[in-house]
């Protein structure tokens, strides 16, 4: 059963939606269509020869965004690339929106068919006894991860952060994003500057003529 689990399923039965959304970006990341700056956490794409032609890449991704969705291997890639606009996009909020996509639905509406996740009236699935079972084998199999075509991936979709050997994009997966600065409410002298145009009293202007 273990060998016959995606990478994306590996993910999230080991993690949930995020670790499936995280482990695309590590996908992407890996193949140079994104990149993360380590200083700004902001992901870019990253355009590749053929692109601005529209050569063709794997069909029928569809989207909007930035055209390299196009290029994407999966759809779940496509979903990825399609909410990084030009300017690039905050890590987390790339995660979130990826984790949140009905494409990841499928993924856990996979696992249930396969009798690994439960099938909840209220509230997120859960990893079932067998499910419990095959998370604690793929967390503790480092060899059969090994063994794997996509092993880079299946690590880290079963370890997590841990399974990136790269220190500086282990942290990236590992570090939230910063807070927006809040910028600071005018004082009550700045309010009298808007007002009269200057902090000084109404009388300052006849004491120093």
């Amino acid at each position: 059963m273990d060998e016959q689990l995606g990478t994306y399923e590996i993910a999230y039965l080991c993690g949930g939606p995020e670790r499936a959304a995280q482990t695309v970006l590590l996908a992407l990341h890996a193949d140079h269509r994104i990149r993360v700056p380590h200083g700004t956490r902001r992901v870019e794409t990253v355009e590749r020869a053929g692109e601005a032609d529209g050569v063709d890449g794997a069909a029928g991704a569809g989207g909007g965004g930035t055209g390299g969705e196009a290029f994407a291997d999966d759809v779940l890639q496509a979903i990825a690339l399609a909410e990084i606009p030009p300017a690039g996009r905050m890590f987390g909020q790339v995660v979130r929106a990826v984790a949140d996509s009905p494409l990841v639905d499928g993924v856990a509406a996979s696992l249930q068919e396969a009798g690994l996740l439960s099938r909840p009236l209220v509230g997120a699935p859960r990893p079932t006894r067998r499910g419990r079972a095959v998370r604690r084998r793929l967390h503790d199999d480092h060899d059969g991860l090994a063994e794997r075509p996509d092993a880079g991936l299946a690590r880290f979709a079963a370890l997590g952060s841990a399974g990136i050997a790269e220190p500086r994009l282990r942290e990236v997966f590992e570090t939230p994003d910063p807070k927006p600065e809040r910028r600071p409410s005018k004082s009550f002298a700045d309010a009298g500057r808007g007002l009269f145009g200057t902090n000084r009293g109404p009388h300052e202007d006849e004491a120093g003529s």
